[in-house]
């Protein structure tokens, strides 16, 4: 089954809906990164999340970057989606495991004090870069509290994991939803009251209900909501042996020549690994001398 990205207009266009079921990308991660249950939980939520962010991307070989900082035992990571709907990311503790059986599914218990931060990325623009701290370290909170915080706009946010316990991931979602400037005051109202007597996304989608199920039937129950799919996703990585060799040249001359004996670098987002021998190195050396006396 194909993950795809749904966005539409509720209550006379007066609200913005984006939506995600990030099921498989979530499980290729998972996969990946050979992820613990609670780097599983907070690896499916970032990618719902930056799956979310990414439909707000205009621009052709553009991306969106999430990055979770903490300074808990799960620290956080960093999640990558761009305009086509490929999904890159890793956690810098793929692997923890907590001694409170419990708090192996709340990650936002082991992020402690951090940040929350979204950079968007086109060519030959300046990155845009925004931050918040985190607030709660439930990643639909902080989400919220930075749209409020950053951009002005009151924002709704849910994130949704399902996971057995061998950590294979029943189901991932999520949606987004914000009010637009003239939205009345009855119609915002109304729908704060369907989402206070909506259940928690989680028990909905134990219940096998899809993430465009939960809008029509709960979120938006009683009230007009057009929704239609905007692209699929995937989790795919851009790294290739060219991409790694422009990197290993931005180290320096200093550097490169500390590793002339030859190097293996293993990509961060899927653990491929690019073997570049003493000659490889050499060559590359040799770009880097040239481009500083061109």
């Amino acid at each position: 089954m194909t993950d795809t990205l749904y966005r539409g207009t509720a209550l006379s266009d007066s609200f913005r809906i984006f939506a995600v079921d990030a099921t498989q990308t979530a499980q290729k991660a998972r996969d990946i990164h050979d992820l613990s249950p609670v780097a599983t939980i907070l690896m499916g939520k970032m990618i719902s999340a930056a799956a979310i962010l990414s439909m707000d991307i205009k621009n052709e070989n553009s991306e969106i970057t999430l990055r979770i900082d903490g300074d808990g035992e799960l620290k956080g990571g960093l999640v990558v989606c761009n305009e086509k709907g490929h999904v890159r990311g890793y956690l810098k503790t793929p692997k923890l495991f907590l001694e409170d059986t419990e708090d192996n599914f709340h990650p936002g218990r082991s992020l402690g004090e951090g940040t929350l931060g979204v950079i968007r990325q086109s060519p030959h623009a300046q990155p845009w870069i925004g931050s918040t701290e985190l607030i709660t370290g439930e990643i639909a909170e902080d989400l919220a509290h930075f749209y409020l915080q950053s951009e002005q706009v009151p924002s709704a946010v849910a994130l949704g994991i399902l996971i057995d316990p061998d950590a294979k991931i029943r189901a991932c979602a999520g949606f987004m939803i914000q009010q637009l400037p003239f939205a009345a005051a009855d119609k915002a109202q109304r729908l704060i009251q369907n989402l206070q007597n909506t259940p928690n996304l989680s028990d909905l989608m134990d219940m096998g209900l899809s993430i465009v199920e939960v809008l029509e039937r709960f979120v938006f129950k009683e009230l007009d909501l057009n929704l239609s799919e905007f692209r699929q996703i995937e989790y795919r990585c851009n790294c290739s042996k060219e991409v790694v060799a422009r990197s290993l040249i931005t180290l320096g001359l200093e550097e490169l020549e500390s590793l002339k004996e030859g190097i293996t670098p293993v990509c961060h987002y899927c653990n491929a690994k690019y073997n570049f021998t003493a000659s490889e190195i050499a060559d590359l050396i040799q770009v880097l001398k040239e481009q500083k006396n061109a």
